[in-house]
């Protein structure tokens, strides 16, 4: 309550000026706080302030109440690095907003590239589309839903807007001039240099296999990775109707990424009947190989 309190006397004292809020300002920290509420309640309605958590995307309180649109005065650079040690293998996309690091600031970790730029780059925003929520940061120990950070990304005409939830880092929304955050955006999809062969054919992947086709049968990939037990092996993991996960894997055999991505996306085209391939029941009553298996499918072995 007190800190209510003295937030009235500084808005006075700012400017700022109601018969509520000067009532407010004069109220003991004793006072109830259904009384204390209540006063806030009506100070803010009448200094036409909006309730906390009200203000629109896009926009900040203005100096005399109401809100206004906000300037394009921040800064953004991303750039992909590896995480931490503590969080095992894998990149992540840092975001760096007026040159300090928001991920961090946020739940603890950046999203894995897979997540946010392949195969689509989900930070552009359209200026056709209503506002976009992407996460931006996941949880220390890497997993997106035990710590996270959103952003709502939103184009208003010259400017882009986003608009922080869940584990917020900063306590305030940013915008951007939109010709510069596009250019941004764009370089950072466009960068591969941080790229190992597993990860560029793991992008190729994602990128060209024909997901249409794979809907056909129910199929959606769920990730891409050389096998943890065999580094040379690329393993293409699949959902089936959230019942099973297929596997199907193709060996390096010394080839390039685009070479090795080629043969995975050529396999993938022909019905999976086709396919080498291991499974495994997401569902544990399930003892059956899926409906569509081929004679060449067997369980998976962990």
């Amino acid at each position: 309550m007190a800190d209510l309190i003295h937030a009235a006397c500084q808005a006075l004292i700012d400017g700022l000026d109601s018969p509520t809020l000067r009532e407010l300002a004069g109220a003991s920290a004793h006072d109830s706080s259904w009384d204390i509420g209540d006063l806030v309640g009506k100070s803010l309605e009448e200094l036409g302030i909006p309730y906390p958590g009200t203000v629109p995307p896009g926009f900040a309180l203005a100096a005399g109440g109401g809100v206004a649109r906000r300037p394009g005065v921040d800064s953004l650079r991303l750039e992909v690095s590896p995480v931490p040690s503590h969080a095992g293998r894998g990149f992540q996309v840092r975001v760096y907003v007026n040159g300090t690091e928001m991920t961090s600031a946020g739940a603890g970790l950046g999203m894995d590239p897979y997540d946010v730029l392949v195969p689509t780059n989900r930070l552009v925003a359209a200026s056709d589309s209503e506002p976009c929520t992407v996460p931006i940061a996941r949880c220390e120990c890497g997993v997106y839903g035990c710590g996270s950070t959103d952003v709502t990304i939103a184009r208003d005409g010259d400017l882009v807007h986003w608009d922080w939830s869940l584990e917020v880092p900063m306590m305030r929304g940013v915008s951007f001039v939109a010709a510069e955050y596009d250019v941004e955006v764009a370089r950072v999809a466009a960068d591969h240099s941080w790229e190992t062969p597993e990860r560029a054919a793991g992008r190729r992947v994602l990128t060209d296999v024909d997901r249409e086709r794979l809907l056909t049968y129910n199929l959606r990939p769920s990730w891409v990775a050389n096998d943890y037990r065999d580094q040379e092996l690329f393993q293409v993991a699949l959902q089936l109707d959230g019942d099973y996960q297929i596997f199907v894997g193709t060996p390096w055999r010394g080839r390039s990424a685009e070479e090795l991505a080629g043969e995975v996306c050529a396999t993938l085209a022909l019905p999976p009947s086709a396919w080498h391939a291991t499974w495994q029941a997401i569902i544990p009553t399930l003892t059956r190989p899926p409906k569509i298996a081929g004679p060449s499918w067997r369980p998976a072995r962990f």
